[in-house]
């Protein structure tokens, strides 16, 4: 009886061990996506320095349009 309780929690151990396992190699392989998805999203201070440029870009091409169509 004492080698089946031993073979039962070797068992039990052996099979949380691995879905332990899984489950934390599952956590640092969505941890890796995320960084990286990090990595490439715009934030909103980007999209303020793009919208200055954007804006600057076309009021030049509109004064350039009035004085050049004099």
């Amino acid at each position: 009886m004492d080698k089946l309780n031993e073979m039962l929690i070797g068992s039990l151990a052996l099979i949380g061990g691995f879905i332990t396992k899984r489950i934390f190699n599952n956590h640092d392989t969505l941890s890796d996506r995320v960084t990286a998805l990090e990595k490439v999203v715009l934030t909103k201070e980007d999209l303020n320095t793009v919208e200055r440029n954007v804006e600057m870009i076309v009021s030049h091409l509109i004064t350039k349009g009035k004085s050049s169509g004099q």
